[in-house]
């Protein structure tokens, strides 16, 4: 419980903590799965500052899947892993949908988060491929959105595009919303800033291998924006031409840990698509 907390009802600190409805919170309390000091509070229960409140949930929807993932860090507060392609990080509604959450359940808890969304930190489009945080306690979660809110987490991604590149680097700016005739897709002219910058790692005659670090965290971003100046990532159906994988890694993860505060960096390996750009 943090500061300024003292005196408030159990329920509307875990609707606000959990972005979930007060309504939802309450039944929460009711079925047991919140605790305070080893004992089942009451929904009108007054906190007092030092306490610690457990709460057990996956939130609706979601049925563990044991299945293997690859793990680059783990410890009792959170979890990095690999992301596979092809694997949503978490279900798009209700139902027994595989994801990235459904398989981390499996292996313990997660923290409780909005409905279908357990542990989760940040995302990552379900055909990109790379680093992943995760939290495990209300804490870690707190902290890792936090961290990336405030833009502190060094994100680095590598991405295959189209196209021979004139400069060595660069950075895109330019304001991304979704696309009212194809609310499927993101354009340039949103509601929402967002700036990128890129660095070029390796030129073929007709692609370039770049290493993109995103400042923003824009859905599509990188996507979007590498598209903007004519140079689509690989595989891209949405903003390119498609007709493969799509290459885009989440190659480093860096952050500072919740519980210590020291700074972690987690380097996810490329897919094996991206070998011939690195000797393979």
């Amino acid at each position: 419980m943090g500061e300024g907390e003292d005196g408030e009802r159990l329920d509307r600190l875990l609707a606000r903590r959990l972005a979930i409805p007060r309504s939802q919170a309450q039944s929460l309390i009711a079925s047991e799965a919140v605790h305070i000091g080893g004992r089942t509070p009451s929904r009108s229960r007054r906190l007092r500052a030092g306490e610690e409140i457990e709460v057990t949930w996956s939130g609706p929807g979601i049925v563990p899947t044991p299945a293997a993932i690859p793990v680059l860090y783990e410890d009792s507060d959170l979890i990095v892993v690999n992301k596979p392609r092809g694997l949503p990080v978490h279900p798009g509604g209700p139902g027994t949908t595989v994801s990235v959450v459904s398989i981390l359940l499996a292996r313990g808890p997660l923290a409780p988060a909005a409905p279908n969304r357990p542990g989760v930190v940040h995302r990552l489009d379900a055909a990109t491929t790379g680093a992943l945080v995760v939290a495990k306690t209300p804490v870690a979660l707190e902290g890792l959105i936090a961290q990336f809110r405030a833009r502190t987490v060094n994100k680095e991604y590598l991405a295959v595009v189209h196209g021979a590149l004139a400069v060595d680097e660069g950075t895109i700016a330019g304001r991304i919303g979704r696309d009212g005739a194809r609310p499927w897709r993101m354009r340039i002219g949103g509601a929402k800033d967002a700036h990128t910058e890129f660095s070029v790692l390796g030129r073929r005659e007709d692609e370039a291998l770049l290493v993109v670090r995103p400042r923003t965290g824009r859905t599509h971003q990188i996507r979007v924006h590498l598209a903007t100046i004519g140079h689509p990532v690989v595989g891209d159906p949405l903003y390119g031409r498609g007709g493969g994988p799509l290459l885009l890694h989440a190659w480093r993860l860096g952050f500072r840990h919740p519980a210590s505060g020291a700074w972690m960096e987690c380097e996810a390996e490329p897919p094996p698509e991206f070998a011939s750009w690195f000797g393979g």
